[in-house]
């Protein structure tokens, strides 16, 4: 198949269009795609700053979420604690709650004497000097409940616990529970 004159014309024309056309479309390359190319990666690099930057405030405000969490445990333990904690000595307060604490275990007191109190630097300690009888499980679970009382702060600083020969099984206790003020 050969071809004429103007077929080869036609397909010189062709095959120089073409050739045109693949050099203006690598020209547009190299002077404006590739510029198009490296505004966009600035572009993405300033996106991609801004995100690590939104990720550092989330995680930023994440922990003060956190913190105020952290702050409100605190706050009703601190509240607890305070009401556990009275700010005065009140005496009828503790004696209610050793009196209960004594009733509920079975422990017969003897006799109940404030002695001096001992001021510290946040906190004011008032001990009492008890002497009461009782048997054996019960002196431990009173001791549990003076230790554990939800009410206020009580302590147990000294215990003696003798033998009675006349009534072994009913033992005579001496100690100093001591309860505690908050100085303001």
């Amino acid at each position: 198949m050969s071809l004429n004159d103007i077929q080869k014309s036609k397909l010189m024309m062709t095959v120089f269009v073409g050739v045109v056309c693949m050099i203006m479309i690598g020209f547009f390359h190299f002077m404006f795609g590739l510029k198009w190319v490296a505004q966009n990666e600035r572009m993405r690099a300033d996106v991609e700053k801004k995100l690590v930057s939104a990720e550092a405030d989330l995680k930023q405000i994440n922990d003060l979420v956190n913190q105020q969490k952290e702050l409100e445990r605190q706050s009703e333990m601190i509240k607890k604690v305070t009401q556990r904690l009275p700010s005065s000595q009140d005496a009828p307060g503790f004696l209610n709650a050793l009196f209960t604490t004594l009733s509920t275990t079975g422990i017969v007191q003897e006799e109940v004497k404030p002695s001096s109190t001992e001021a510290r630097a946040l906190y004011t300690e008032i001990p009492y000097a008890i002497q009461a009888h009782g048997r054996y499980h019960a002196i431990g679970q009173f001791l549990t409940l003076i230790e554990q009382n939800p009410e206020r702060f009580m302590r147990v600083k000294n215990l003696q616990i003798v033998n009675d020969a006349d009534r072994p099984s009913i033992h005579p206790i001496k100690m100093d529970v001591t309860t505690f003020m908050f100085n303001q």
